[in-house]
C-alpha cells in the first residue's frame, strides 16, 4: 500500500466510499426488500464528482478498492482514480481507518462514508492538517449539501 506524500499547497483529498455513498438502497436494509430496491446510483452522482475533482483529488475509499475503476469510475465519467487498499481483518470500530491513517499521511483530507464510527471522529479531531468527515445516510447516499459542504470546505483549505 502506497501512502500519499505531503505537498505543500496541494489540493485536499477527498476520500471516496462507494457502497451507502454513491450506491445506496433507497429503502432500509432488511429481509423484506423488494426486487426494485436494487441499490442504484444517485442520477447526479457523475455530475458532483466532476464538481468535486474541480478541488479535490478523488481517492476510493472503498472495499471495491480497485474494482470501483472498472465498474463505478465509467459509470459515472470519472477517469481511473487511486484506490486505497485496506485491510479488513483489523478490529477497529471504523474498519477502513488504519488503512486510510497511512494512506492519507499528513495531506488535508475529506472522507465521505456511510459507516464512520467513533475513532474516525476522534481521529479527524486530533489531526494538525484540515480533515472533514462526511456522515452518509447509508439508505440515502451522497446529497447536494454535503457536495455545496465540500466545496466549501476546500474552498477554506486552499483560500481558492
Amino acid at each position: 500500500m502506497s501512502g500519499s506524500p505531503s505537498v505543500p499547497g496541494a489540493r485536499p483529498l477527498l476520500l471516496l466510499d462507494v457502497d451507502g455513498v454513491l450506491l445506496v438502497v433507497r429503502a432500509a436494509w432488511d429481509d423484506d426488500l423488494e426486487a426494485d430496491d436494487e441499490p442504484s446510483l444517485h442520477p447526479d452522482a457523475g455530475t458532483w464528482l466532476a464538481e468535486l475533482a474541480a478541488a479535490f483529488d478523488l481517492v476510493w475509499a472503498t472495499t471495491w478498492e480497485h474494482l470501483a475503476n472498472r465498474v463505478i469510475a465509467p459509470a459515472l465519467g470519472l477517469p481511473p482514480l487511486p484506490a486505497i487498499e485496506f485491510d479488513m481483518d483489523r478490529r477497529a470500530p471504523t474498519a477502513k481507518l488504519p488503512s486510510v491513517i497511512a494512506w492519507v499521511g499528513d495531506r488535508p483530507c475529506a472522507w465521505i462514508d456511510d459507516d464512520l464510527q467513533h475513532d474516525a471522529d476522534t481521529w479527524a479531531a486530533g489531526r494538525t492538517v484540515p480533515t472533514l468527515l462526511v456522515h452518509a445516510d447509508m439508505t440515502i447516499g451522497m446529497e447536494r449539501h454535503h457536495v455545496d459542504r465540500l466545496l466549501a470546505w476546500a474552498r477554506e483549505v486552499t483560500g481558492r
